[in-house]
């Protein structure tokens, strides 16, 4: 029977008393006294209650005496407080009250509304009415507040408690803990500061792109009259050379005064393209192009240059649907794919252009067996500006413009241009153009 109490778990003061009484009786029925008996079982179960009692407390005294030390360790202030008294003093505080806030223990549970009076005045009013909403709703409450310290610090808590309910599930009390968290605001006020600042910086770096984009257009607007003014009076010297008696040295200096006026003039028309592209307002003139015409003109065009270099440049296109889009500026994309291409591709060298149905449109692809770029340098490929580093040191001629121009080009017929390059084996840019209209399925 004993051995089945005990299994079944009813509590070692169960136990305890069953084996007095037992005792008791045992002792009586052996002198034949039954007063005594009884005596007996009383004493021995008073004492034996006494002595669970003593142990109960002893053990609880323990389990508080690790707990305490356990929470006054923690880098915490932890606390427990009652919601209903008047000055709603803490029944409990830890001591690290006076490590993080310098005030004493005894201090902030004797002196009436110590916690209210030295919150921080324009806190205060919205951490009272927080904790006298959470104290009637009985939810939980989670704050961020700042405090005075002792020696005027402004210290910033976290805090956070829960209401614990009687048995009739009335507030009883409140326990919680609040943490310093003074440093992470430090860091995120910086952090804020930060962000502050180079959104501003951003802002003016934006402002300042933008007035250089409209000096640009300004200045290239006004260049490209007096250049095309230029140009149109050498050839009218040029074709009247021989009539004007100019030797052939004084045609050959006018030849590279006009080559070089075709160079500047490509140059501003190139810068006002790129301003109108950042503008937002590029203009096209467009038809229904034949991308197969267009790349064989440009074949032709950029024959005699791949020949003075010795390199093998080759078009081939099939039979293409035709393409909505400015045919100018289309060519001058393939120009500049095919120049940078020819710059790049030491002689003996093969440049390929291939047009050729893609998908939904037309796929171009300029192909060389060049230098090629390195990887790290093919996301800056399309940048204003931007030269490979091959290109610097080889002084490759050249303003950076041709491929960011391209890229503006083709995205404003609604393509797409990318680019598959290893450094040392050659380089393939591809463009990506949608057709005129849809494309009808042979029958």
């Amino acid at each position: 029977m004993r051995a089945h109490i005990g299994q079944r778990g009813l509590g070692r003061p169960v136990v305890v008393h069953a084996l007095a009484a037992a005792t008791g009786f045992t002792l009586g029925e052996a002198t034949g006294h039954l007063a005594v008996a009884m005596l007996a079982t009383v004493v021995a179960g008073l004492a034996a209650h006494l002595a669970d009692r003593t142990g109960q407390q002893r053990r609880t005294d323990a389990a508080e005496r690790r707990y305490r030390t356990l929470v006054e360790e923690l880098p915490l202030i932890t606390y427990i407080d009652s919601p209903d008294t008047a000055t709603e003093s803490a029944s409990y505080i830890s001591p690290q009250l006076n490590e993080i806030l310098g005030y004493s223990v005894e201090e902030w549970q004797t002196v009436p509304n110590f916690f209210a009076d030295h919150l921080h005045p324009e806190d205060r009013e919205r951490v009272r009415e927080a904790q006298r909403a959470a104290r009637q709703s009985g939810e939980p409450l989670e704050l961020e507040y700042r405090y005075l310290a002792r020696d005027g610090r402004i210290v910033w808590l976290r805090d956070s408690y829960t209401i614990v309910r009687d048995d009739d599930g009335k507030p009883w009390y409140t326990q919680g803990f609040a943490v310093d968290i003074t440093a992470a605001k430090a860091s995120e006020r910086y952090r804020e500061e930060l962000l502050r600042q180079t959104q501003l910086q951003n802002n003016r770096l934006l402002e300042l792109d933008r007035m250089k984009d409209e000096l640009v257009a300004l200045v290239s607007h006004e260049l490209r009259t007096p250049l095309t003014s230029i140009r149109g009076y050498l050839e009218l010297l040029l074709d009247e050379a021989r009539d004007a008696g100019l030797g052939a040295t004084h045609v050959d200096w006018l030849n590279i005064i006009d080559r070089n006026a075709v160079r500047l003039l490509r140059l501003v028309e190139d810068l006002l393209l790129k301003a109108q592209d950042a503008a937002g307002t590029i203009a096209l003139d467009r038809t229904d192009v034949d991308i197969s015409a267009v790349v064989e003109h440009c074949i032709q065009v950029g024959g005699p240059v791949a020949k003075a270099r010795g390199i093998a440049l080759h078009g081939e296109s099939e039979e293409l649907a035709p393409v909505s889009g400015d045919p100018v500026r289309l060519g001058q994309v393939i120009d500049n794919l095919v120049s940078n291409a020819l710059k790049f591709t030491p002689p003996g060298g093969r440049v390929d252009v291939r047009a050729y149905s893609h998908e939904a449109g037309i796929r171009i692809e300029v192909a060389d067996t060049g230098v090629g770029i390195p990887e790290a340098e093919q996301h800056r490929l399309f940048e204003r500006f931007y030269r490979t580093s091959q290109a610097e040191s080889e002084a490759v001629p050249g303003a950076g413009l041709g491929l960011s121009i391209a890229k503006a080009i083709v995205e404003g017929h609604g393509g797409a241009i990318s680019c598959r390059s290893s450094d040392g084996v050659g380089t393939t840019l591809v463009v990506e153009l949608p057709l005129a209209g849809p494309v009808e399925s042979a029958a």
